[in-house]
């Protein structure tokens, strides 16, 4: 038998698909001469996404079977990456994009046909097969965070995963909004665009400064942060967000230990057009009104080889805190806009480019803490505290898809700035600090400029391999001033500082099938980083400052090793070492502050943490219900902490030496297309092991702002109601207790509190309406004990969750 090769696989780059089809030709005579039944023999496939007839020629290789069928109706695009041990049956369906399904002509050959994603009048069992089409069934999850596509059923990782489908009915518009779904995710709310997030307890403080983020934050393939905040991105027109647990210093480099979150944006589609346009509002029971829109459009171009995809947004906060000193109410409102857009393009000769930009700014009126005596959701300060962030990323992509090969080069830039006053009426009298209305002004600006190249395997065999090189620069430029806004009074500088930080890696990762079922896999990074710090402007230091102008240089290896044994196709288990790692840098002097000299190190150290774990994927009753779990250890040395001085001012130190000893687990059940329930929880002891005699800290007390409990769960049920598809769901969520800081001084308690959402949503033909309330039981629980450096000292302060809110949303499809 010879596989099908209808006229739409003569297309552009004839040559390579001339030779992919008789070497198809040649796979599928081999099959067919030997025995039928091998046709539903599991196999290795290796498919990355691509156009989709080339990846059909491809998957008619790697699987020794014969398809056709194209040109179908609605069927187009791009393909789904696949990776792993499957049924070319099994392997097909994961592979065909929305849209597209296929018949079994018999056991070696298939043709592939247009499947609409909803039926025009569905009947009540069709609707619910239709809404299950649009959210991908659990073993058809493919997951890309190890820089290799592979089904997230068969992963040999610690890894979550919510989709767009999740999203939605979550209700998700930012990643702390639904980070609680993702078993040992933590996130500080000092406010939008300032948060840091922590991943399986390895916090090293809960205050943002010089040390690098221990969570690398990813927008697709681009690294967005160093040791700037999360900014907050709206997650508009989202395919799905991963979420790498434990260190990933082999793949990722710097500032991955404890792992990664990955935004994965939807990708411009050229199989045809869509567009979508919604409005939200919503009401605070405490407060003022939030409301937000959004729309997208998707445009195919040069006859289904190209696309542009654009998304906008804007959203308004609603605030629920009141200054009764400055006689406001509701002082925390803010706002949000921005938007992407983004185009792809299919070139001959199997090369694929892409490149997009970004851009989103958050202004904030006031600061979200509590503060004094007036109540739970007040504060006493005697100056607002407003901030502000602007977020921008262009960047470009090509990749190319080979017969043994991928290739994937990328490069970017990011420009993140952030400007926040805080009230410092009473500090710095010894530099003159007002003490009827004084205010700290910090602004920071970090541009990062990053180019990576990746080659990976995609051929079947015993061996896996990827080889990758990186570079990356950032430029970041810091000032504080002393205002005097009560009498005003001009600013004066209380310190100017320019980081450069540059770093160059080569890495390296194989994975070897000792036998069928079980894998050794060893990887390897090689890097090098350059930290230059100049610093000066010391204006209210009470003795002359000097001009610092110091510079560092680190060099290393980073480690992974990992043995997974697949008792069956579906069940993986496996035990990985890996290490984690992170720059050192320089402190400015704590005289810069004109009071008291306080005893802070001129440089901290890098610190490094070898993390040890055993996990394991079990699907159970034909894949319907899937759990996942990990027990790890992680061993953390010259942890690295940014914390603040008895001035206010930020200082960086190596504390002491850490770890984290925990159990992690998670489980989703679909029985059916009607009904989905997902559970997480994480047990962990996250401790100093020994403290550095730098700054105060306690053995007793775990790791600021992580718990040493904390898990979630949802639940959403679809039906048919007339003409009608209907949805209700429920969340909950539950954050153990921690403290703020290292020595659980006074006021620094936290969390110990739960949080729920009620949501329902009807829809029909192109639209969709939603209802929720969130915050169910209007929950005053403490999620954050800090907001302003110089006021700590006098009030303990705490940070609500946002009061009892109802919303509406309404969507429209085209």
């Amino acid at each position: 038998m010879t596989p099908h090769t209808d006229h739409h696989l003569s297309v552009r780059g004839a040559a390579r698909h001339a030779a992919l089809a008789a070497t198809c030709a040649f796979a599928v005579l081999c099959v067919a001469t030997a025995d039928p039944a091998r046709a539903a023999d599991a196999r290795t496939f290796r498919l990355p996404a691509e156009p989709l007839q080339v990846a059909l020629i491809r998957f008619a290789v790697q699987g020794g079977v014969s398809v056709g069928g194209l040109p179908a109706r609605g069927c187009g695009g791009t393909s789904r990456a696949v990776s792993g041990s499957m049924t070319p049956a099994a392997a097909l369906a994961a592979l065909l994009p929305p849209g597209c399904g296929f018949v079994r002509l018999d056991p070696q050959s298939f043709r592939i046909v247009g499947r609409p994603v909803a039926a025009p009048t569905p009947s009540p069992a069709q609707g619910l097969e239709a809404a299950a089409d649009v959210a991908p069934r659990l073993d058809e999850l493919v997951v890309t965070a190890e820089k290799r596509p592979e089904l997230l059923i068969r992963s040999a990782s610690a890894i979550s995963v919510l989709t767009a489908d999740d999203l939605h009915g979550l209700g998700g518009r930012s990643f702390d909004e639904v980070a609680a779904q993702a078993v040992g995710v933590a996130v500080t709310n000092l406010g939008s665009g300032r948060n840091k997030i922590f991943v399986r307890g390895l916090s090293d403080g809960s205050f943002t400064g010089k040390t690098q983020s221990t969570v690398g934050l990813y927008l697709d393939d681009v690294p967005i942060t160093y040791n700037a905040p999360d900014p907050d991105l709206r997650l508009a027109d989202i395919e799905r967000v991963e979420v790498l647990r434990g260190p990933q210093g082999t793949l990722y480099g710097s500032g991955s230990m404890g792992g990664i979150v990955r935004v994965v944006t939807a990708k411009p589609d050229p199989a045809a057009f869509s567009a979508a346009v919604s409005v939200e509002g919503a009401l605070a029971q405490h407060g003022a009104p939030s409301s937000g829109a959004e729309a997208m459009v998707n445009l195919p171009m040069a006859s289904g080889r190209a696309a542009v995809r654009a998304v906008g947004y804007s959203d308004e906060r609603g605030g629920y805190i009141d200054n009764p000193v400055l006689g406001l109410s509701d002082v925390n409102h803010s706002r949000r806009y921005g938007g992407r857009i983004a185009g792809l393009a299919d070139l001959p000769d199997g090369w694929r480019v892409a490149a997009g930009v970004a851009h989103q700014e958050i202004s904030t009126a006031d600061s979200q803490y509590a503060q004094g005596s007036d109540g739970p959701l007040s504060r006493d300060a005697s100056v607002r505290e407003p901030n502000h962030t602007k977020f921008s990323e262009i960047g470009a992509t090509a990749f190319h898809a080979g017969a043994a090969a991928d290739l994937k080069v990328s490069a970017a830039y990011i420009d993140h700035i952030l400007g926040a006053r805080y009230d410092a009426t009473g500090a710095f009298r010894a530099a003159g600090g007002s003490r009827t209305g004084g205010a700290f002004d910090e602004h920071k600006r970090s541009r990062l400029w990053v180019a990576e190249g990746l080659l990976s395997s995609n051929a079947p065999g015993p061996f896996r391999w990827l080889v990758g090189a990186f570079a990356s620069y950032t430029d970041e430029q810091d000032a504080a001033d002393l205002v005097g806004v009560t009498p005003p009074e001009p600013a004066r500088s209380i310190y100017r500082r320019h980081d450069e930080l540059s770093e160059g890696a080569v890495y390296g990762d194989l994975a070897y099938d000792i036998t069928p079922r079980l894998t050794a896999t060893v990887g390897a990074r090689w890097f090098a980083t350059r930290v230059e710090t100049r610093a000066g402007d010391f204006d209210i230091a009470v003795n002359p400052l000097g001009p610092i102008d110091a510079r560092l240089i680190d060099r290393g290896v980073a480690p992974k090793l990992r043995l997974s044994f697949a008792a069956t196709p579906d069940v993986v288990v496996y035990a990985q070492v890996q290490e984690g790692y992170r720059a050192g840098g320089f402190n400015i002097p704590a005289a810069a502050g004109g009071g008291l000299i306080e005893p802070v190190a001129a440089r901290f150290r890098p610190d490094h943490l070898w993390s040890y774990e055993i996990g394991a994927g079990l699907p159970l009753f034909d894949r319907k219900l899937v759990l996942r779990g990990a027990i790890f250890h992680a061993d953390w040395r010259r942890l690295q902490t940014d914390q603040r001085l008895a001035s206010g001012l930020p200082m960086t130190v190596n504390i002491g030496d850490g770890s984290n000893t925990g159990i992690e687990a998670e489980a989703v059940w679909r029985p059916n297309a009607r009904l989905q329930v997902r559970a997480n929880a994480l047990i962990e002891d996250p401790q100093i092991n020994r403290a550095f005699d730098v700054f105060p800290a306690r053995r007793d007390i775990g790791l600021p702002g992580v718990p040493y409990d904390m898990g979630a769960a949802d639940v959403r049920y679809r039906w048919r109601l007339g003409r009608f598809d209907a949805e209700a769901s429920a969340q909950v969520a539950y954050v153990g207790h921690s403290f703020l800081t290292f020595d659980g001084g006074s006021g620094s308690s936290m969390g110990g509190y739960a949080s729920g959402r009620l949501a329902a949503a009807l829809g029909a033909a192109a639209w969709r309406a939603t209802a929720y309330i969130d915050n169910v039981a209007d929950e005053t629980g403490n999620t954050f004990a800090y907001g302003n450096p110089f006021s700590r000292a006098r009030a303990s302060q705490s940070t609500p969750l946002r009061p009892r809110t109802f919303g509406v949303g309404l969507t429209r499809s085209f």
